[in-house]
Formats: C-alpha cells, sequence, structure tokens
C-alpha cells in the first residue's frame, strides 16, 4: 500500500506561522533575496501543439553543465524508492558530474523537518511539496512559466493529479510542481464470489451510491463465528462516506454545516456502519489481524478499495478481480481521487538550476522511467498513450478506463481543521452502540466549523 500521504484527499500540515507568515528571510540573518534563475527561452522544436502525441523532449543543446550535489527530500513511498533510485540513476548518467542526493525523511516528521530547513534558508534542491501553505507563502517556486518554456502544456498532465501541484488546488492559477505518476483509489472486486452469487459486476463508467454497494455487500458476505472462515462482502474504510471534500465542506470548501452533517452523509455512515454490526464488512478487530488487501488476495472479500499497487498480490494470488470507481453519497456522480507526488523546487534552494533541469527531465522522460518501474501510469496522458500503457494488460488497461471516466480533482481546503474524525464516528457506531449518524455529525459540524472559518482566515493571510 502506497504512503499514506498521497492517499490524503487534503495535503498538508498545520500552518506554521512564524514560518511562513513573509516570504524573505527572518530573524537576525540579513542575508539578500534570493536568486531566482529565469525560464529559458521557449524552444520551437519543443513546443507542442494540442492534441498532438509528443515524444519525450529532448535536453537541451548544449547540454547544461550540471555539478555539485542535487539534494531530493522525499517520505517513504511504500515501494522503497524504485523509482525514484532509477531517475537518480538515469540523471546521474546524463550529468555525470552531478551527484544526486536522495534523502528518506519519516513520513510524520517530513513537515516539521522541511519547516525546520526553510526557516533556516537552507532548504532541499527538489522535494516534495506536501504542505500547500510553502505555495501559498512564496517560498516554492512557480514553475507555470517554465513548463511554457519547456514547451510542455499543462493540460497534457491528469489534473486530478497536477492538482496537488496547486496552491488551492486550481492548475489554472498556477503550478509548482512536477508529478510523475497518476494514483488514485479505486474499486477492486472478486468476479468468483460475485458469479456465484448471482451479481452483476459494478460498472466501470459511473460510481456505485453507498447503498448499492452496500447491497452487493450483504448479497456477498457469509459470516462466521470463526473470523479465519468468514467471507466479508466488502471493505468499509471509516473515511469511505467523506471521501470527496466537497461533500464534508461544500464546493468552495468553506462550510462544515450543512455538509459535514447534510441527509446524505447522515445515510451514508449510518449505511457504513451497519455493515461492519453486521460483520458484512471487516471491523477494527478483524483487520488487526489481517489487512484488507490480503483478505482480497485470499479470496474471502468480496470488494475492497486499492491505490492499484496492491494488484500485483492479487494477479500473483490468481484471483479473477475487475475494477470500478469508488462509491459515492449523492447519486448521479462519479468519482475517483486522485494524486501525484508533487516535485518542486523552492526559492531559495542553493542549486536551484540542476533542480529545474532535474524538473524538466521528470516532466518528460522521468515519466517513462517511471512506466518502467512502476504499475501506475505517468502522469503525461500522451507519452502514456504514445508508449502504449496497458496494451497487452487488461489490467491497466481496465485501471485507465476507470481513471479516465471517473477522476475528479479534490475541492481545496486548508491545513487546521482537526475536529472532523471520521474514525471517531465509525468507532461510536459499531462497537460504541449508537446506530444514528445525525447528532453524532451534527456535534461534530458544529465544532468543525469555527476550525474552518479560522484555517481560512490564517490561510488568507500567509503571504501577504
Amino acid at each position: 500500500m502506497r504512503s499514506s500521504s498521497l492517499l490524503r484527499a487534503a495535503a498538508g500540515a498545520a500552518v506554521v506561522g512564524l514560518l511562513l507568515a513573509a516570504c524573505g528571510p527572518q530573524g537576525g540573518s540579513a542575508t539578500g533575496a534570493p536568486v531566482i534563475t529565469p525560464p529559458p527561452a521557449p524552444t520551437a522544436a519543443l513546443t507542442v501543439k494540442p492534441g498532438e502525441t509528443p515524444a519525450p523532449t529532448p535536453e537541451p543543446t548544449p547540454r547544461p553543465n550540471l555539478s555539485g550535489d542535487l539534494s531530493i527530500w522525499t517520505y517513504p513511498q511504500g515501494d522503497n524508492e524504485v523509482s525514484l533510485k532509477a531517475y537518480k540513476k538515469a540523471f546521474e548518467a546524463l550529468y555525470p558530474n552531478l551527484r544526486v542526493q536522495i534523502v528518506v525523511i519519516p513520513e510524520d516528521t517530513y513537515n516539521t523537518k522541511v519547516n525546520t530547513a526553510l526557516q533556516a534558508h537552507k532548504p532541499p534542491d527538489v522535494a516534495i511539496i506536501e504542505d500547500h501553505a510553502w505555495m501559498k507563502a512564496g517560498r516554492v517556486l512557480n514553475l507555470t512559466p517554465y513548463y511554457a518554456a519547456w514547451g510542455l502544456d499543462i493540460t497534457d498532465y491528469n489534473p486530478g493529479g497536477l492538482a496537488r501541484a496547486a496552491v488551492e488546488g486550481k492548475v489554472a492559477d498556477g503550478v509548482y510542481a512536477v508529478g510523475e505518476f497518476l494514483g488514485g483509489n479505486i474499486l477492486v472486486y472478486n468476479k468468483q464470489l460475485l458469479d456465484a452469487a448471482g451479481v452483476a459486476y459494478p460498472p466501470t463508467d459511473r460510481s456505485l451510491t453507498i447503498q448499492e454497494y452496500a447491497d452487493i455487500c450483504r448479497k456477498l458476505a457469509k459470516p462466521n463465528s470463526d473470523p479465519s472462515k468468514a467471507i466479508y462482502g466488502c471493505s468499509m474504510p471509516e473515511w469511505g462516506p467523506g471521501i470527496q471534500t466537497k461533500d464534508l465542506f461544500g464546493p468552495d470548501g468553506r462550510q462544515a454545516q450543512g455538509n459535514l452533517n447534510s441527509p446524505e452523509m447522515i445515510a451514508a455512515f449510518n449505511v457504513a456502519s451497519a455493515l461492519v454490526r453486521e460483520k458484512a464488512a471487516p471491523g477494527g478487530t478483524v483487520l488487526t489481524a489481517i489487512g484488507e488487501s490480503d483478505l482480497f488476495a485470499e479470496g474471502r472479500l468480496g470488494i475492497t478499495w486499492t491505490d492499484f499497487t496492491e494488484t500485483p498480490k492479487y494477479t500473483a494470488n490468481k484471483i479473477d478481480f475487475g475494477m470500478a470507481p469508488f462509491f459515492v453519497i449523492k447519486a448521479g456522480e462519479s468519482f475517483v481521487d486522485t494524486w501525484t507526488a508533487p516535485w518542486g523546487t523552492f526559492v531559495e534552494s542553493k542549486n536551484q538550476a540542476a533542480a529545474l533541469v532535474f524538473l524538466r527531465w521528470l516532466a518528460t522522460e522521468g515519466q517513462i522511467v517511471r512506466l518502467q518501474t512502476s504499475v501506475d501510469p505517468c502522469l503525461s496522458t500522451s507519452i502514456a498513450k504514445a508508449n502504449n500503457y496497458g496494451q497487452g494488460d487488461p489490467v491497466k488497461t481496465a485501471y485507465l478506463a476507470v481513471l479516465s471516466a471517473a477522476a475528479r480533482p479534490q475541492v481545496f481546503v486548508p491545513p487546521g481543521v482537526e475536529a472532523w474524525d471520521p474514525a471517531e464516528i465509525m468507532r461510536l457506531m459499531t462497537i460504541g452502540g449508537q446506530t444514528d449518524a445525525k447528532p453524532l455529525l451534527d456535534k461534530m459540524a458544529a465544532t468543525t466549523q469555527p476550525q474552518l472559518d479560522k484555517a481560512w482566515k490564517d490561510w488568507q493571510k500567509l503571504g501577504q
């Protein structure tokens, strides 16, 4: 399973006002303003016309003479950094005088480590831009003019993934990072179990409502007093009913009251918790002994979710599975939460020249390396097509079809909203004896709204 940071719908940690309230040097350090390398002039040969399928853009000629160290910071990617190590090898082969240094920082301390480096005016050259506040405060270099200078069309990169590289998730307002893969939370289902129960496969071109999902779940489930012999109809992640930020905080991300406790959200948590209480879906006790992906790989779970990285395990275990978009709480919608790892460079990065060359490479040739080292499609739609992603592989073909049908950017919400706690709602409704989500969600919405208002107020102050 991929790193949990890459699965969060709203990225970012708490805003550190002292660090990010201003863009220039702070405290007693009287250093001058950082020098920002201007983007190179556009090269006609690199320009991609809309609708064309470009070959990977060539390295600039003459190739820049890069030397020294290029520091790259990341948190664990969940794959032992296989792709990142391949980037290092390929890039150092092009620039033998450059030493690429990869630093893997524990996920729970990553933002703190970067904040400390920013405060000391010694940020890494390239890093995953995990906190949108870094962009908002002007600490991250805006790459929008560089995309144009590199001859790259931003619309060629999946907007659901690239939204993580924009200040408020709106690509049209500017892009501050490069993404190399497209990940998505999808449903996978065991065809054999559905066939045996006489249940039709979920559609690939629309999302099931949570009630439709629950109906299938109950038909597949075969509870047993011995958990090791039980067949569970589906998984029900605690965050599932609220996976869409707009359902929690409205289309502008500002209103918890009336959204977080809407009739649809109340009904969704009632349905979700009932599945766990009925043992149609595995609950906390079961999942402490065995993970959902392992249950599915053993043929003991009818439908589960995955970010696609688990699918090789299912294939190896000879599970015949299909894919579908994630379920929704409002009929008529389709949704797949998508993301990428947004790699950017900071305004004060020491070796910014090398960082920009690396990011250009990552947006072009690096996309192909990603295809060669992971199961994900690359973020560039044209490069994925040009390199026949999914050809001859029905699993990848199905995944790309689901993403194409339902991938959507999330509504942005600034960091600092801590009261929303779906795990607590599910705990109270599965082992706490409560069966109606309304009073729980009403109380949580009332507590969340002031936090949300303050988060937006603090957010607007950043960079001023």
